[in-house]
């Protein structure tokens, strides 16, 4: 945009992306770096090309068993940094539709799912591991692991959590319930796809899985055209301003796209943001992380 520690150089489309360093920018010393080539390579790539010296940093993430092999090939010579995402995956109930309009329904889905031993089990093929509410698992302003144990959904006793949920839906004529699971066609999102069994986790419910390309995808959650999807929080900034867009109504963000008009969530995100002491800041941002994870 002018100000940042790069100017744009090139662009070949399906190529690579050439940026040179700015030498007004107002880092004195930085950047480091004297210009960067990025390089548009299909995933499969990423792993050979830094083997084979081809690419100096990868900086989105690679699976456990791709990190074993980039470490056993390269030893001291790689870094590998291990920690939370800024990027986190969550299911969307479409509010506008039966039978997601009911709590009762939403909370039962969210109980059926093991969030601890899936995250344990996809962590070993993937990236995808650490359990969390909607702010970065660990971040300052994240829910406490203990607090988070207490909502549904998130304890440790996966059958107990499962019985309920099979009462929920009972409560609701729904014990048989069948709906569509929307996903975007991206390896990142398999695991996490699969995590609900075909029996939705052992609630009862029967989810099937619909996956298409981006483009369609989005389409369809913008326009209302989904029952459950499985959407992301994946932004460039880690701070929960940007984090909670998606878990706002669709008056206060068009990508609000549960539908839902619970203003008490809006209103919860504008006393965060207009809250400038991190101490109050927190109580606020939590007490919003609870709502939306018991509520939305």
């Amino acid at each position: 945009m002018g100000s940042g520690a790069f100017q744009f150089v090139e662009h070949v489309q399906g190529s690579h992306w050439v940026a040179k360093r700015f030498g007004d920018y107002f880092g004195t010393g930085r950047p480091y770096l004297y210009g960067y080539r990025a390089y548009f390579v299909k995933s499969t790539a990423v792993v050979p090309g830094i083997i084979g010296g081809q690419f100096d940093a990868e900086f989105r993430f690679r699976t456990p068993p791709e990190r074993d092999l980039l470490t056993e090939k390269l030893g001291d010579k790689v870094i590998v940094h291990d920690l939370p995402l800024l990027a986190g995956n969550i299911f969307i109930f479409n509010t506008r539709r039966k039978p997601f309009d009911d709590i009762r329904v939403r909370q039962a889905l969210t109980l059926a799912v093991d969030r601890w031993a899936g995250g344990e089990n996809i962590g070993k093929i993937s990236s995808l591991r650490y359990v969390g509410g909607v702010n970065r698992p660990g971040s300052r302003m994240a829910l406490p692991e203990a607090e988070l144990a207490a909502l549904p959904g998130y304890g440790n006793d996966a059958e107990a959590a499962r019985a309920q949920a099979q009462r929920l839906l009972k409560e609701v004529g729904q014990e048989n319930l069948s709906f569509k699971s929307t996903v975007r066609v991206l390896k990142a999102t398999r695991p996490v796809a699969s995590t609900p069994s075909t029996d939705g986790g052992g609630s009862g419910s029967k989810p099937h899985t619909s996956s298409s390309k981006s483009k369609h995808y989005q389409e369809n959650l913008a326009s209302g055209n989904f029952e459950v999807g499985m959407e992301f929080i994946s932004d460039y900034l880690d701070d929960p301003t940007q984090n909670f867009v998606k878990f706002l109504s669709k008056r206060a963000s068009p990508l609000g796209y549960s539908g839902h008009e619970d203003s008490n969530i809006d209103a919860l995100y504008e006393k965060q943001r207009a809250t400038l002491d991190p101490v109050e800041r927190t109580k606020v941002l939590r007490e919003l992380d609870t709502y939306v994870l018991t509520t939305a």
